[in-house]
């Protein structure tokens, strides 16, 4: 009995000595510093979004939502808003904007085979465009259609460059409404 308990304090020893020796290679609390990184990444994200978007305010709560109205779904309206809308490119992707009677503004996003193959990469740019949109729908002009389709570049690059791709062609479009000393 005595022999098996030496045997287990020294085994505990030996895990000790190289869990110290692991912590001299990764640092002395590793979760400690993975948190830090963290954090700093993030600080470093949202001041570059707020470079990316500092002409375009945020909108008052709740002004944010994509309703479905607002979603161009129908084959004839995209098919019309190619036919008879302006064209407006970047390297990211194209905007083509059709002005039309009434109110409301509605919305289509295209992202093809040749932008992504995998699916889950093409819908995560759709989600991104998505959002881009959202944040700035409250300050678009009523009585517009628009449809996007996303570029083959688009899937090399991240969120803040598709956002800032499509306010730079918003605001070529004359489609958003901006606040007066930024015109």
């Amino acid at each position: 009995m005595i022999d098996g308990k030496i045997v287990a304090r020294a085994n505990l020893q030996t895990e000790q000595t190289q869990t110290q020796k692991d912590s001299r290679f990764l640092g002395e609390n590793v979760n400690e510093g993975w948190s830090q990184c963290h954090q700093a990444s993030q600080v470093e994200r949202t001041m570059a979004l707020d470079c990316v978007v500092s002409n375009v305010p945020p909108g008052p709560k709740g002004a944010n939502r994509f309703p479905k109205s607002e979603r161009l779904s129908r084959q004839k309206d995209i098919e019309a808003c190619l036919r008879e809308g302006k064209r407006y490119r970047h390297p990211l992707m194209t905007l083509y904007v059709r002005w039309r009677e009434g109110s409301g503004r509605r919305i289509a996003f295209s992202v093809g085979r040749k932008v992504a193959k995998k699916a889950t990469q093409r819908n995560k740019i759709k989600r991104w465009l998505r959002e881009a949109y959202r944040t700035k729908r409250w300050a678009m002009k009523e009585g517009v259609d628009l449809f996007i389709i996303a570029q083959p570049e688009c899937a090399a690059t991240n969120f803040q460059a598709v956002d800032r791709a499509l306010t730079d062609l918003l605001i070529r479009a004359k489609v958003l409404h901006l606040p007066s000393g930024s015109e």
